[in-house]
């Protein structure tokens, strides 16, 4: 099956949210910019453990299997609680801006339509490079049956061309753990 370029995603992205009359206040948090107030506060930061307490993550009542496999994401997703990993990792901006109830998105290539449980294709960020979330995305023209992960099937962003699914594993979203907007996360 052939897979859409981020470039593609990206610039459909883009296109609805200028359409939308989506501003660019805030810059999305980057390496370069930060590299000293990161080097500080890591510095001071204790030793961070991705075990199971992290937060009040609750998987929604969702069966034993899709529970498992929620906190194998948020196991997976741990090393990226920091935007300079992300970065590292391959993932790169997209040019959006902040997306109130999201948060700014990066994106990795090769993992777009992609549907590995380990693998999110794109990870959202608050301004100061903390993370807020893995998302699936997949290009609707190159999957006619949408995909399905955690026993959800992903939605259609009909605007973007995209199959969708946000999966809130990191930062509790307290309307639910597949909501595309979490009321906690805002924009600069």
């Amino acid at each position: 099956m052939k897979r859409m370029s981020s470039l593609h995603v990206i610039s459909a992205l883009l296109a609805v949210t200028t359409a939308c009359g989506a501003g660019q206040e805030g810059a999305a948090p980057s390496a370069s910019t930060a590299s000293s107030a990161v080097v500080s506060e890591q510095a001071e930061r204790p030793h961070f453990d991705c075990g199971r307490n992290h937060g009040d993550f609750d998987g929604d009542g969702v069966s034993e299997a899709v529970e498992d496999q929620l906190e194998i994401a948020r196991k997976a997703v741990c090393k990226f609680r920091r935007v300079e990993a992300a970065l590292a990792a391959g993932y790169h901006d997209t040019g959006l801006p902040c997306i109130p109830g999201q948060g700014y998105h990066f994106i990795k290539d090769s993992l777009v339509g992609t549907t590995n449980i380990r693998e999110p294709s794109v990870l959202m960020y608050t301004l100061s490079g903390e993370l807020n979330s893995p998302e699936w995305v997949a290009p609707i023209d190159s999957f006619p049956v949408p995909p399905s992960i955690f026993g959800q099937t992903m939605h259609a962003d009909d605007d973007l061309g995209l199959w969708i699914l946000h999966v809130w594993v990191w930062k509790p979203n307290p309307n639910g753990v597949f909501e595309d907007v979490n009321p906690t996360v805002t924009c600069p």
